[in-house]
C-alpha cells in the first residue's frame, strides 16, 4: 500500500466514522481535524465517490532548457582559459565578436559548474597546464603538486614511534557548573597512538607538565625513545615547554606560519575525539567537574588506541596500541 492509498483510506474512514456517531462535531474532534476540512473531503467523494478522496497526483516540473549549446560552451571555456583574468562581462563581450551572444550571468553559471568560477581557478588550470608541458613552475603550483602526490603532510616523516610527536591544543569549551575546559593532545606520528589532559587554560608550564607527567613516562615505558616533537606557535608551546624539552633531550620543532596541514596527525586526532567523544558524552551526561572529564576522555583514548579500527596508511589496519606497545626495543 503507498503513502497515497493510506491517505485515502484515512479519508473514508473519517466519513464513515461521522455516519456511525451521526455527529460530525464529534467525529472531527476525535480525529484533530476541522469540520470544513470534513466537509471538503464529503463533497468531493459526493461528487467522485472514493476516487475523489485520493491525493491529488503532482507531477515534476519540467527543468528549465539549457539556453548554453555545446558549442557555446567550448567558446566559453576556451576563451576564459585564453584570458583566465578577464571577468563574465569581459568575456561576454569579446564572445559577441565571435556571435556567441550570451549573458555575462549565464557565463558565470556556466563556469561554475566545470570549475572555472574564479580567476584564482583559471589561473591554477593554467599554472598546472604549464609545469606539466613545459616545465614552468611557480611556488604555488610545486606545493599543490607534492601535496597531490604524497598528501598534505607528505614532508612529516616517522617510521617508529618517538620519532616524532605533534603536540597542540583544543578549547572544548565553556561548561556550567565547570569553567573552561581545554584539552591538551599528542599523537605519535608513526603509529597515531594519543594522548591527551584536560586543563582550565593552556598554558606553557601545563603543557610541559603533561609533557614530563603523562608522555614521556608513557614512552619510556614502552621502550621507545621520544626524540621530537611539533607544535604551531602558540605561547603555551614556549618559554616552560622549552626549557621542558631541552631537560628532557627532545628537539622541539614548529610549523610554519599557515601551514596548518602539517600537524594534520593531531588536527585530525583532535577532531576524532570531538566528533565521537565530547559531541556524545556531553548529550548523555552531565558533568560536574575536570576529573569527570578527564575520566571520560581517559576511557575514550583506551578505546582509541587499544580497540578502535584505523584505517590510516601509516598503520594499515592495526590499531595504534599494537604498534606502540607491540615489540619493546
Amino acid at each position: 500500500m503507498t503513502l497515497a492509498d493510506s491517505i485515502q483510506g484515512l479519508r473514508l474512514r473519517t466519513l464513515e466514522l461521522a455516519k456511525q456517531l451521526d455527529s460530525v462535531t464529534e467525529a472531527c474532534e476525535q480525529l484533530g481535524i476541522s469540520r470544513s476540512l470534513f466537509y471538503r473531503w464529503r463533497k468531493r467523494f459526493e461528487s467522485y465517490g472514493p476516487d475523489g478522496l485520493h491525493p491529488k497526483r503532482i507531477a515534476a516540473r519540467p527543468g528549465r532548457p539549457s539556453i548554453v549549446t555545446p558549442e557555446q560552451e567550448r567558446a566559453v571555456i576556451a576563451l576564459a582559459l585564453a584570458g583566465p583574468s578577464w571577468g563574465p562581462q569581459r568575456l561576454a563581450d569579446q564572445l559577441r565578436s565571435q556571435s556567441v551572444r550570451l549573458a555575462p550571468s549565464t557565463i558565470h553559471r556556466l563556469l561554475r559548474r566545470v570549475g572555472l568560477g574564479t580567476r584564482r581557478e583559471r589561473l591554477g588550470v593554467i599554472e598546472h597546464h604549464s609545469a606539466r608541458t613545459v616545465g614552468l613552475l611557480t611556488e604555488r603550483t610545486r606545493e599543490k603538486l607534492l601535496r597531490a602526490r604524497f598528501g598534505r603532510t607528505q614532508h612529516v616523516q616517522a617510521k617508529i614511534p618517538g620519532e616524532l610527536v605533534c603536540f597542540d591544543s583544543f578549547y572544548v569549551g565553556r561548561l556550567k557548573g565547570v569553567g573552561s575546559v581545554w584539552q591538551l593532545t599528542a599523537c605519535d606520528a608513526a603509529c597515531s597512538f594519543a594522548f591527551a589532559r584536560i586543563v582550565p587554560w593552556p598554558t606553557a608550564k601545563a603543557v610541559a607538565d603533561f609533557l614530563r607527567q603523562v608522555v614521556v613516562p608513557a614512552y619510556r615505558s614502552a621502550g621507545w625513545k621520544l626524540k621530537r616533537v611539533l607544535s604551531d606557535h602558540g605561547n603555551e608551546f614556549k618559554a616552560d615547554f622549552d626549557r621542558a624539552c631541552v631537560a628532557l633531550g627532545i628537539r622541539h620543532t614548529r610549523t610554519k606560519p599557515r601551514h596548518c596541514w602539517t600537524n594534520g596527525f593531531v588536527e585530525r586526532l583532535q577532531g576524532t575525539i570531538l566528533h565521537e567523544h565530547w559531541r556524545v558524552a556531553f548529550r548523555r551526561r552531565y558533568f560536574t567537574s575536570k576529573r569527570q572529564l578527564q575520566q571520560s576522555l581517559d576511557s575514550f583514548l583506551s578505546f582509541y588506541n587499544h580497540r578502535r579500527p584505523h584505517r590510516g596508511y601509516r598503520t594499515k589496519g592495526a590499531v595504534p596500541a599494537q604498534l606502540f606497545l607491540g615489540v619493546v626495543h
